[in-house]
């Protein structure tokens, strides 16, 4: 996995480190509102941190990348390019999760179009889907703004989501 950067943003491999902000984020209610229920045991955290570290070892270029501001290192969230689920052979899917505090200031889409970009170029990725809770308008606006088109509903993740896909 490579590092890279936006504008404003510096996107890097997630490592154990990092293991405190990810746990922050899983258990904030309001963070997760929109993707599952939020953690309460940080053995659940770990367990799928653990998942993406060898996730990411297997599926050289994939996995999930931690978002920090770009020159102030102030961590923000966290951003995936994966195969859906985490499944190889499967589509490949991008998604972000950010902090609160940083919601709303254009950085989800920024980090999206840049998710996409290093798919097309990195991977030769020509086709993405992502999968959002149909009440979550500020990720379904992000997705618009990135160019995915809606492609109806699909149960994945343990819940009903829109499908979205983008043909680069």
């Amino acid at each position: 996995m490579a590092n890279f950067r936006t504008a404003r943003i510096s996107l890097r491999p997630y490592n154990a480190d990092d293991f405190n902000h990810i746990f922050r984020l899983q258990s904030d209610a309001e963070v997760m509102r929109y993707i599952r229920t939020a953690a309460v045991d940080a053995a659940e955290v770990l367990e799928r941190t653990q998942l993406w570290i060898q996730y990411a070892a297997e599926n050289p270029g994939y996995g999930v990348w931690i978002l920090e501001m770009l020159y102030e290192r102030t961590f923000i969230g966290y951003a995936v390019v994966r195969h859906v689920a985490f499944q190889p052979g499967r589509e490949i899917e991008v998604g972000y999760t950010l902090d609160r505090a940083y919601w709303g200031k254009g950085l989800a889409t920024e980090t999206t179009s840049a998710l996409v970009d290093y798919a097309q170029a990195s991977l030769g990725v020509r086709h993405l889907v992502a999968f959002t809770d149909a009440s979550n308008h500020a990720s379904n606006r992000v997705l618009e703004k990135c160019g995915f088109l809606q492609a109806g509903l699909e149960t994945v993740y343990d819940a009903n989501c829109l499908r979205w896909e983008k043909v680069i």
